[in-house]
Formats: structure tokens, C-alpha cells, sequence
């Protein structure tokens, strides 16, 4: 194991938001390391057509690479390996990452969210290829007044389908078999509908949509498919170092995306908010400026 690499900051996550980061804090002349493993939520975007300056729209894989490349150029330096402990050690910071031990003076925290999705075989190639959505504010543009299933049973649910009537006026909420929790079926805004049968098959159609039959005979033969089951933020690192995380496990920040630990910042869709791209990298460009000045003026007081 390699020991006292002594970086400015260490960004902990390679989406959106880290690598803009890291863009902004090379370019301040900072070093700068980029831990992440490779599995950013962006990078499951089959197209993304709400970006800024991609009129055609641009795959979630293609906007990360050219963000890698960018950031190579200024001399970012990449570890390709999961961040496994985060821990303080006098005025600065540990990473224990891919075998390595890694040391900073600050630490930008931008390890995103996992969306639960439906227990279905390759439900993740699912969202990787679009049938299976689970963000109707970057996409729901594309329904183009198509029929649209929103799985889940909770009021997160209910509050994504009125939020699709936005785009469609044939709406249906599926719990899969699972009771409404603290809801009834009144609940539901009209004119959305509900199904509360068990899921008996399921299979992809062309179009980026997916065919559903229910256990009680209904049948859908080509709607789009949204998962409203909810998502784990990312913050057990930040959690095990004592940051102070939200009810829902996410990070509160101040408008500089400070956290309550000293250099400690945190960006993106692990931080209570949008979670959007475009969001993401204003925050990470945010956090590098204020990671910079905090730097500097930790300096001049010594």
C-alpha cells in the first residue's frame, strides 16, 4: 500500500459534479485526485436531451468521457477503484481507496444515489437501454402523450404521475402486488388510474417502451415505464466520518457547498436538492471555488 500522497483535495465520485470539480480546481492550480469506480448514475443515461449546448442530446457515457478527457488535460489524476474509508487526521484528511492512502487538506464528497428499481432480471440494462425511466423531468418531454406506468405505492408515487400529466392525460400507478402506504385510492389526482395486481410478465418493445401484464388479466401493451420506488444516497462515507446527514441519508450543505466538518464539501445528487446534471456540475464547480479560497486562507493563518 502507498502511503502520504498529500493532495489539495480529493474528489470522492466521478459524475457530473466531481469531474467539474476537479476541472475547476486543476485550473486553480490545485492538485487534485478524482476517486471513483466507474459506476456514476449519469453513465446510465441512454440520452440526455435537457443538457445545455446538446441540441441533439448527448449519452450520459459520452458527456462523462469528454468530462475525463477535460479534466486529464489539466492534470487531474484518476483512481480507478471504490473510496472504502474516508477518516481525519490532524488538519487534514485520509482516503483509503484501491489500495492506496491517500491524504488532502479538503475533500469533496460527490458519491451521487442508486435509484431502487423493480425487481426485474437486467433492470438496470432496462434504464441503460431507456425503456425503464426513473426521471420524468429529463425525459418526459420525449412521451410525447404516450401512456405512461409509474411503478411504486408511496406518495412519492402519487406525486410522479400528477407530475407526468404534465406530458400525458393516460397515467396508471402499479404497486406490483404491494399495499398504498399511509395512501387510499382516493388519493390518486384524476385522471390518474391504479393497479394494484401483481406483475406477471414484463418485456421490452421497440420505441424505449415496455409491455406489462398483470395478474388479474390487464394488459399494456407499450407504455413508458417509470420506477418512483425511491433511491439510497451514497453517504455512508460521510455518515462514518460524522457528517451530519438529512432524514433521507443525504447531505445538507450551505450555499458554498460546505458541510458541518471543516473541508468537507459535498456536491451533487448525494446532496439535498435537484438532482440534475447541470445542477450537479454547478455545485462541484461551487464547491472548487470555495475548497480554494478555504485553502488559501487555512495558509495565511499559519
Amino acid at each position: 500500500m502507498r502511503h502520504n500522497l498529500i493532495y489539495d483535495c480529493i474528489v470522492v465520485g466521478g459524475g457530473p459534479a466531481g469531474l467539474a470539480a476537479s476541472v475547476y480546481l486543476a485550473r486553480l492550480n490545485r492538485r487534485v485526485v478524482v476517486v471513483d469506480k466507474g459506476n456514476s448514475r449519469a453513465s446510465l443515461i441512454p440520452r440526455s436531451y435537457n443538457h445545455p449546448a446538446f441540441p441533439d442530446g448527448v449519452p450520459g457515457q459520452v458527456l462523462l468521457d469528454r468530462m475525463h478527457e477535460q479534466a486529464s488535460r489539466f492534470g487531474v489524476e484518476h483512481i480507478a477503484g471504490r473510496a472504502d474509508r474516508l477518516e481525519q487526521i490532524d488538519d487534514a484528511f485520509r482516503c483509503i481507496a484501491a489500495g492506496q492512502s491517500l491524504q488532502s487538506r479538503a475533500i469533496i464528497c460527490a458519491t451521487g444515489l442508486v435509484d431502487v428499481l423493480p425487481p426485474w432480471p437486467h433492470a438496470t440494462e432496462l434504464v441503460r437501454n431507456g425503456n425503464l425511466r426513473v426521471c420524468p423531468i429529463c425525459d418526459g418531454y420525449e412521451i410525447g402523450g404516450a401512456p405512461v406506468v409509474v411503478i411504486g405505492n408511496s406518495r412519492r408515487a402519487m406525486k410522479e404521475a400528477a407530475f407526468l400529466l404534465s406530458f400525458t392525460d393516460d397515467v396508471t400507478v402499479a404497486t406490483l402486488g404491494a399495499e398504498l402506504e399511509g395512501l387510499s385510492p382516493a388519493d390518486l389526482k384524476q385522471p390518474i388510474r391504479l393497479v394494484t395486481a401483481r406483475l406477471t410478465r414484463h418485456r421490452p418493445v421497440p420505441e424505449d417502451r415496455i409491455a406489462l401484464e398483470f395478474h388479474d388479466g390487464t394488459m399494456m401493451e407499450a407504455v413508458a415505464v417509470y420506477s418512483a420506488l425511491g433511491c439510497r444516497p451514497q453517504s455512508l462515507l460521510a455518515r462514518a466520518l460524522g457528517v451530519k446527514l438529512d432524514e433521507e441519508g443525504r447531505i445538507p450543505t450551505d450555499q458554498h457547498q460546505r458541510t458541518d466538518i471543516r473541508r468537507f464539501y459535498a456536491i451533487g445528487d448525494v446532496v439535498t436538492g435537484l438532482n440534475q446534471m447541470g445542477v450537479a456540475m454547478a455545485q462541484g464547480e461551487i464547491a472548487a471555488v470555495a475548497a480554494h479560497n478555504d485553502l488559501t486562507e487555512t495558509f495565511s493563518d499559519r
